[in-house]
């Protein structure tokens, strides 16, 4: 039998053992972005589910810039920690876009304007 390779839609499903709230440690590859963000070593940061991505992305109004930097943010404040591992935000951002465009606006859920997004600061 051969390999299907997931689909977007697929990709984006709730992931086992996420949300998960972790200590920051210097090993991890997103501290150097959430260093400059002020979080320190040993400091709590979450690491969410994708869905939790795409449904902020979703709330964002229409021609307004949102950048990676506050999605982490607004995640962080949502789980009361000090950050947001930009990494798999950052994935699950484009995770979301992939799926959007690959449902071509069957599902409404996936209505997300993903165009609207920079992952650069302002």
């Amino acid at each position: 039998m051969a390999y299907k390779p997931k689909t977007w839609l697929e990709k984006l499903a709730d992931k086992d053992g996420l949300p998960k709230i972790i200590p920051l440690e210097e090993r991890f590859p997103c501290y150097n972005a959430l260093r400059k963000m002020g979080v320190a070593v040993g400091d709590p940061v979450v690491l969410v589910n994708p869905r939790e991505v795409a449904a902020l992305m979703r709330q964002a109004p229409p021609g307004r810039l949102i950048t990676l930097v506050e999605i982490c943010h607004w995640l962080a404040c949502a789980y009361q920690v000090r950050g947001c591992c930009t990494l798999t935000a950052g994935i699950f951002v484009m995770t979301a876009a992939n799926a959007a465009a690959e449902s071509g606006g069957a599902q409404p859920e996936l209505d997300i304007p993903f165009l609207q997004y920079f992952e650069g600061q302002r």
